[in-house]
């Protein structure tokens, strides 16, 4: 990560920062394990193949997936938590405290058929703030990795999700319209489904908050919704956003004191998002986890992304955020410090 140096301070402005490929390198799918079930014990309760898993290490909340039938005892929707009794071996456990500890091993009556993976229940947050996004959502079976990228499923049937921002991480440090909320990405789709839904968490008369639709004219633009007081605010960028040869940064600000909404695209102010106005917005408060990928509504799009920075303040965008974006957009991982913003 850069800002002067690996270690500079973030700037407290930040609610997360997940860069993703932390956990994966260019051959390897680093952030998860999979083993044949034969490698399940019902004795001990534990399963084997994790020597090589340096992600694995106790204490780490996990999930569990299978290719098939899925061993009695385990649940795919439930967190668990790491034990290592040795290298090789990981036990399930309901609490971190229970993990650390040795206690309270699960209890796995059958070791099922196929294979079975385990993968970390959360994406972790380098902010310093603590908010790690949950991994993935009703699909979550679904969320894969292509190096640099953290990707999910399209489809229109689905509330699918790479990982969630609770809310509560979010109305704890955004009230509109006192406050101004930034968020910026990097992102390379999937086959382009008009229409469907990549970022955010606003749902026309169901929840406050903003919404990235791949354009419905043209596949190759986005399309900003903000959703507030059971109506939308919506308009289509001027630039190409959406690719699936070609990764763009996409950022976006919602500014309280002055009313407005913008998007920058590569670093660049976009044409028709570039000053939208939120004058008609009385309300705006967050009322549902942030996703990325997938926006609360069975109607999400196929995207890999990386790079997924977070902030809120009091007050309004800082006079040189259009040099900041440009720097950002073309620097990777560049984590804000407090210099920065």
């Amino acid at each position: 990560m850069s800002s002067g140096s690996a270690d500079a301070v973030p700037s407290a402005k930040y609610i997360g920062y997940w860069p993703m490929s932390m956990w994966l390198s260019p051959t390897t799918w680093d952030f998860l394990t999979q083993v044949g079930t034969a490698a399940i014990d019902t004795t001990n309760n534990w399963i084997t193949g994790f020597t090589s898993s340096a992600w694995a290490v106790a204490g780490t909340p996990v999930k569990v997936r299978a290719t098939a039938t899925f061993p009695a005892g385990l649940s795919s929707t439930i967190v668990y938590y790491a034990g290592k009794p040795t290298a090789d071996r990981l036990t399930l456990h309901l609490t971190e405290a229970a993990a650390l500890a040795g206690t309270g091993i699960v209890d796995i009556t059958s070791q099922g058929t196929g294979d079975v993976t385990i993968y970390p229940a959360f994406v972790k947050d380098w902010s310093g703030q603590g908010n790690d996004l949950l991994y993935g959502d009703i699909f979550d079976t679904q969320v894969f990795a292509t190096f640099p990228y953290m990707s999910t499923i399209s489809s229109g049937s689905v509330d699918g999700s790479v990982g969630r921002l609770p809310v509560a991480a979010l109305s704890a440090q955004f009230v509109w319209p006192t406050d101004t909320f930034l968020c910026f990405f990097r992102a390379k789709f999937g086959t382009l489904v008009a229409g469907r839904s990549f970022f955010g968490n606003g749902v026309s008369g169901a929840s406050h908050g903003p919404r990235f639709n791949i354009g419905s004219a043209d596949t190759s633009k986005l399309n900003l919704q903000v959703a507030h007081a059971g109506t939308v605010i919506s308009a289509t960028s001027a630039a190409e956003a959406c690719s699936i040869t070609t990764e763009h940064h996409i950022a976006l600000a919602l500014e309280g004191p002055t009313g407005r909404a913008t998007v920058w695209i590569d670093g660049e102010r976009d044409l028709n998002i570039g000053s939208l106005s939120l004058s008609t917005v009385a309300a705006l408060n967050f009322t549902t986890d942030l996703r990325l990928g997938g926006v609360n509504s069975t109607n999400s799009h196929a995207a890999g992304f990386c790079d997924y920075h977070v902030l809120a303040w009091t007050g309004s965008l800082p006079s040189n955020i259009d040099t900041l974006m440009r720097r950002i957009a073309a620097t990777r991982y560049h984590r804000l410090s407090a210099s920065d913003l």
